[in-house]
């Protein structure tokens, strides 16, 4: 059976949603020098061009320059006279702002009556957000290891965009609830789903606790739940500005919880249904989703190779569109060798430490496309992925957060930047979307990343930059 790519032996203790018991991790936060670093994102969609004197931005110099934006495929289009003198021009998309810095040089150097030309520069608030525990989620902003969200953010937050956690099911947790849409349980063996039935609309996480030798013989020890889809639904879309919990980083999207995953793990015939279920293809038996995922998480997976079904299952959803991303594992072995994160066309992502470097236990191979946090909690929790969580040991109790580490949680990082891009581009295809992670992303040394992390660690900002200007 497949099971959740985490590491759940190094699970921190929880941290209660409101705050309480966090003090102490919030000091040694503080002491470390750590720094949440807003980056405004280097776009733009406009220039302010002021003529000296505030003179007439006469017609003859707005045909000049909609002729130089004209060579960088661009139009230009006079909005408005600025409160303090100045006119801004609109151009048709957003380009990069070294493109828009040397148009607005080019236009300058136009007439001796141009006083200046500058971008339309966009500037963002100095705070992620108001959640009461955002300063902990380093893999956010941090430079070192962060992804740049508050740059991404600028330009997009997912509206619109739906992303199935492919998982355990969820629990109705306050800071995930806005955000969830209706799903469905694809447990179709009544001891692993624990709900008393077979498939049913109904995607709660019953718990997945095993006592000791239940799943293998190999593997005497307990298991107490992990409530693994809740922690990964938060990573993407947890409710930003609640002034609760954490903040997904996908905030506007919508997670669609499709539970595949109970006692033992998850048989592969399920989570082939499930993820075609959530790409709003038919299942036999089934009522068709009416609300079609453009990105799929999987967090889970076994060391085998890509199955002839499984791959069919990949093919047939990303040919209606659909993004998926997989976790790569965490055997610290050749990524090619765990499926689905080495099937054709999956976006298969490493973990990475807060300090920017491959994890100790992430799998690794030219099979990847990104690394993204994924924490390594060794040497103290704080450096995991904080997000929405449960206390129930066994069954669902009362709603907190805490800390997990693994490639499970690297995943959600580039399933969410995924939504921001789509947001912003709704008609990329997934190769697209794959190029476009791998491409911008921020390179790792071969040295902090022993047999290859892809294009580097996911750099958000830099993606959904990309995906808006992208044709």
């Amino acid at each position: 059976m497949n099971q959740p790519l985490c590491r759940t032996l190094a699970l921190a203790a929880m941290v209660a949603l409101l705050g309480a018991g966090l003090a102490t991790q919030a000091q040694a936060s503080a002491r470390s020098g750590r720094v949440h670093k807003e980056t405004v994102p280097e776009f733009s969609g406009g220039l302010i061009v002021r003529i000296k004197s505030d003179a007439v931005l006469d017609e003859r110099l707005i045909a000049r320059a909609r002729a130089l934006a004209a060579r960088h495929n661009v139009s230009l289009a006079q909005l408005r006279r600025l409160a303090r003198g100045g006119h801004l021009m609109q151009l048709d998309k957003v380009l990069p702002h070294s493109v828009l810095r040397q148009l607005a040089d080019e236009i300058a150097m136009l007439d001796e009556r141009i006083d200046y030309v500058e971008p339309d520069v966009v500037m963002v608030p100095m705070g992620l957000s108001n959640d009461k525990h955002v300063g902990e989620q380093w893999n956010l902003t941090e430079a070192a290891g962060g992804i740049d969200l508050a740059g991404a953010w600028a330009m997009s937050r997912g509206a619109g965009v739906v992303v199935a956690v492919v998982d355990s099911g969820v629990r109705p947790h306050v800071d995930l609830m806005p955000n969830l849409l209706p799903g469905y349980d694809f447990v179709s063996k009544r001891a692993v789903a624990r709900d008393g039935d077979g498939r049913d609309p109904q995607a709660w996480d019953e718990g997945n606790w095993s006592t000791a030798g239940q799943c293998s013989t190999a593997h005497g020890d307990p298991d107490d739940s992990s409530w693994h889809g809740t922690h990964i639904a938060g990573t993407i879309a947890a409710v930003s500005n609640n002034g609760i919990g954490v903040t997904g980083i996908a905030p506007k999207a919508k997670v669609l919880p499709v539970r595949v995953s109970g006692r033992c793990g998850a048989y592969t015939s399920d989570i082939i249904d499930g993820m075609v279920w959530a790409a709003g293809l038919p299942v036999q038996g089934v009522p068709t989703n009416p609300h079609p995922a453009r990105v799929i998480n999987l967090s889970l997976g076994s060391v085998n190779s890509c199955s002839k079904a499984f791959q069919a299952a990949i093919d047939a959803v990303r040919a209606v569109g659909t993004v998926v991303v997989a976790a790569a594992g965490n055997s610290d072995i050749d990524v090619s060798r765990i499926s689905p994160a080495g099937c054709r066309g999956v976006i298969a992502v490493a973990a990475s430490t807060r300090e920017g470097a491959k994890a100790y236990y992430s799998n690794f191979g030219r099979h990847i496309t990104v690394a993204a946090p994924g924490g390594d909690m060794v040497q103290a929790a704080g450096n995991g992925i904080l997000s929405t969580y449960n206390s129930g040991t066994r069954r669902p109790a009362t709603d907190v957060l805490a800390y997990m580490q693994g490639t499970s949680m690297a995943a959600p990082h580039v399933a969410a930047v995924a939504a921001l891009m789509l947001s912003v581009n709704p008609r990329l295809e997934p190769d697209r979307v794959q190029s476009l992670l791998k491409g911008s992303a921020r390179p790792i040394p071969p040295a902090q990343c022993r047999g290859g992390c892809g294009g580097g660690l996911v750099d958000a900002a830099a993606a959904v930059a990309a995906a808006a200007v992208a044709p």
